[in-house]
């Protein structure tokens, strides 16, 4: 009809978004770091929360084999098991997304533009992500690709050694450093601050073994001040099972978290605590775990002669119970009269446990979560400080144990501190020992004993078969705690301490061939 002019046709595509028509203002820009926010939500579809992987460990047992964490709990995992791919196809979503914000946020900003501060926040928030979920992925799987620019989807690049991926990690997290907040006002609450990052790379370090720099970082974190000059993080003064109730969030210890509204998103962690506990019974706690947490006195169990195993729950350190439902206790759910609901085991409970850590057990709504989930909390950051500081061989007793004493003597736990019991002049061998107990009784359901027992190289000891109480001698009146076993559990320290490359990425990926597999898989 008539001949193609220039100006005549529009040649930039109305109906799909691309990098260059999207990142074209500020208010994009944003959108597209909360999209890396977004993504760092747990996988609904494979329940990945971080309580699921304490089912992998001695600390918990999931009898359901559908919600795949059974089978890395006993060693029978392979490249086509669910969680390996779970966790590197959700990484490498944040990582891509932190990616194409970095490569074309520029273009939101006019060039003439003087240094713009929300520029510079929304780019650390990138940063911070791009090292914290390659953090990740190193310490599950080793070598990986090292991919920092937007790529087509069909893009498949080589494993990169583990070291040079870390020191991306560090130069992301000091990229993040720099740029963020200290802290934020109520409209920003949840968002990456300057303290995340350095807790964050302190982490990375101490990981990879590099104690003495992990050490001075987490110092630093320690020492973070507010504007005001108050301490930035503190010990929480309220109760330990209210740092993970919904009315107590965002409190003084958190320092990354994944955070959750009501009626924002479907689905959520009270799904998963009301289904899985209250409904099915399928979170169960070890007695593994249970036997780990010391006698009021500060005492393992089998060295406190008025421990009965027949009374196994009388006079432990607080956090258990605060942690655990244990038999014929209270389980804050009115019952059907209006009374005290009290916790009898059934034989759909397993281990004659529940959990009680998380869970408020006064919610009936399910799919609608309102529960943030703690990543890294001020308790983590005095801990990874010591252990850092005491593996690096150079270190102030005194400061070690006010960060062990710290965490035992918040307000609702009061347990004896270090000095008291263990005593003083310990070698490092015994301090390092103390750190690891500590760091088992305080995080337990919190996803960090998995890595806590391989990077420690001590999984081939620990992982024995799962041990619970017969539900149906615990129901009685009083409680027989008679043990049985209810997982049978193997480790090959050959093979497990790294997860397979996932069999989708090594099919998809000409640059992995199975030569390229982690070995054993």
């Amino acid at each position: 009809m008539c001949s193609c002019q220039d100006d005549f046709l529009v040649r930039e595509p109305i109906d799909t978004l691309t990098p260059e028509n999207f990142f074209v203002s500020e208010d994009n820009a944003l959108l597209a770091v909360n999209g890396i926010y977004s993504a760092a939500k747990a996988l609904n579809s494979a329940r990945e929360y971080t309580i699921d992987y304490d089912c992998m460990t001695d600390n918990m047992y999931n009898y359901s084999r559908y919600q795949h964490t059974q089978e890395i709990g006993q060693g029978s995992h392979s490249s086509a098991s669910y969680y390996p791919f779970a966790k590197w196809d959700k990484n490498y979503t944040i990582i891509s997304r932190a990616n194409m914000l970095l490569a074309y946020i520029d273009q939101c900003y006019a060039s003439e533009q003087a240094v713009n501060n929300l520029k510079e926040r929304l780019e650390g928030e990138a940063y911070f992500f791009r090292g914290y979920y390659y953090a990740d992925l190193i310490d599950f799987f080793g070598d990986v690709p090292l991919i920092t620019e937007p790529v087509d989807v069909s893009y498949r690049g080589p494993r990169v050694a583990r070291e040079t991926v870390l020191q991306q990690i560090i130069n992301d997290l000091d990229s993040a450093i720099v740029r963020l907040p200290v802290e934020y006002d109520a409209a920003n609450i949840g968002r990456i601050t300057k303290g995340a990052a350095m807790a964050a790379k302190g982490k990375a370090l101490l990981y990879n073994k590099r104690f003495a720099e992990a050490a001075e970082v987490l110092k630093q974190v320690m020492e973070l001040k507010k504007e005001d000059g108050s301490p930035r993080y503190a010990i929480f003064e309220g109760g330990y099972r209210e740092l993970f109730l919904p009315q107590y969030e965002n409190n003084c210890e958190v320092i990354y978290d994944i955070q959750y509204m009501k009626g924002k998103y479907t689905e959520g962690l009270s799904n998963q605590l009301y289904t899985f506990v209250e409904q099915w019974n399928s979170y169960c706690p070890l007695v593994q775990l249970v036997d780990a947490y010391y006698t009021t006195k500060g005492l393992p169990i089998d060295e406190d002669p008025d421990y009965d195993p027949q009374n196994p729950f009388y006079n432990r350190d607080p956090r258990l119970e605060q942690s655990i439902m244990v038999p014929y206790s209270l389980t804050g759910r009115p019952d059907n009269n209006g009374n005290p609901k009290v916790f009898k085991p059934s034989s759909s409970n397993h281990t004659g446990m529940k959990i009680r850590k998380w869970n408020d057990y006064t919610e009936r709504e399910k799919n609608n979560s309102e529960h943030n989930i703690p990543l890294i909390r001020y308790a983590d950051v005095l801990l990874m400080y010591a252990e850092a500081a005491v593996e690096s061989g150079s270190y102030n007793e005194d400061e070690v144990y006010a960060a062990i004493n710290a965490v035992r003597q918040r307000p609702s736990v009061m347990m004896p501190k270090v000095e008291d019991v263990e005593g003083r002049g310990l070698s490092k061998e015994e301090l390092i020992e103390v750190i690891r107990h500590e760091r088992r009784v305080e995080f337990p359901f919190e996803g960090t004993r998995i890595s806590d027992i391989r990077r420690w190289r001590i999984a081939e000891e620990v992982m024995t078969d799962a041990i619970g109480f017969d539900p149906m001698e615990a129901k009685k009146d009083p409680p027989v705690y008679s043990r049985v076993v209810v997982d049978r559990r193997t480790f090959d320290p050959a093979r497990d301490y790294l997860w397979p490359i996932p069999q989708k990425e090594i099919d998809s990926n000409p640059a992995i061939g199975p030569e390229n597999q982690n070995p054993g898989y």
